[in-house]
C-alpha cells in the first residue's frame, strides 16, 4: 500500500490551473552579489552590470540623454527577449560611446533600452571581445584584451532578426487573395 497524502480539492475551488512552481516560498535567501563595475562612458562614471546571459550590450536611455550621445534610429526595431515569459521589449535606437575600464579604452556600440538599476549592461559581446574572466567567490574581473577582439570562432553564432516587414497595401492584397 502506498500512502499519497493527497487532499481532495472541492469542485470549482480554483477557476484555473495554478502555476506556482516559481513562486518564492521563503521570505529570505542568501544570494551572491552580481558583478557591477564602474566604467567611464565618454569620460563620465557609469554603473555597469556584467551579464554573461545577455546577447548584447545595452545603455539606458537616461544615460544616453544625460551624456548627449548621438543616437541612431534602427531601420527595424529588434525584439529583446528576456528570461521571463511574456516580457517583451524592443530596441529602436542605438548609440556609440567611448568606454574605459581598467586597460580598455575604445568606442563601442550599445543598444538603447529602458534600464532600472544600471546605466549599462555589458553582455557576451563585450565579455567575448575583451576576453573578460569573471569570478564570484571572491568577486573579480580580469581583462584579457584591452583591444576588442573580432567576433569569430567556435563560440560565435549569427543572431538573425525575425522581424517581418508588413506594408498595409500588401496586407490588404493578401486578405483579398484569401477571400477569393
Amino acid at each position: 500500500v502506498t500512502e499519497l497524502n493527497g487532499v481532495q480539492v472541492p469542485a470549482n475551488a480554483y477557476p484555473n490551473i495554478q502555476r506556482n512552481a516559481s513562486v518564492t516560498k521563503d521570505f529570505k535567501r542568501l544570494i551572491p552579489k552580481p558583478i557591477v563595475i564602474v566604467v567611464q562612458i565618454n569620460g563620465q562614471p557609469a554603473r555597469a552590470l556584467l551579464d554573461s546571459g545577455s546577447l548584447a550590450d545595452f545603455m539606458s536611455y537616461d544615460l544616453a540623454n544625460q551624456l548627449r550621445v548621438a543616437k541612431v534610429e534602427l531601420t527595424k526595431p529588434l525584439p529583446v527577449q528576456l528570461a521571463v515569459q511574456g516580457s517583451r521589449s524592443k530596441v529602436n535606437w542605438g548609440a556609440k560611446a567611448r568606454i574605459q575600464y581598467q586597460s580598455i579604452n575604445c568606442d563601442r556600440y550599445f543598444d538603447l533600452i529602458n534600464l532600472q538599476s544600471y546605466d549599462l549592461i555589458l553582455g557576451t559581446p563585450f565579455l567575448f571581445q575583451h576576453n573578460i574572466m569573471i569570478g564570484l567567490n571572491p568577486p573579480k574581473v580580469i581583462v584579457g584584451s584591452a583591444d576588442p577582439l573580432p567576433l569569430r570562432g567556435e563560440g560565435v553564432r549569427v543572431l538573425e532578426s525575425r522581424a517581418a516587414d508588413l506594408l498595409e497595401d500588401d496586407l490588404q492584397h493578401v486578405r483579398q487573395s484569401l477571400m477569393d
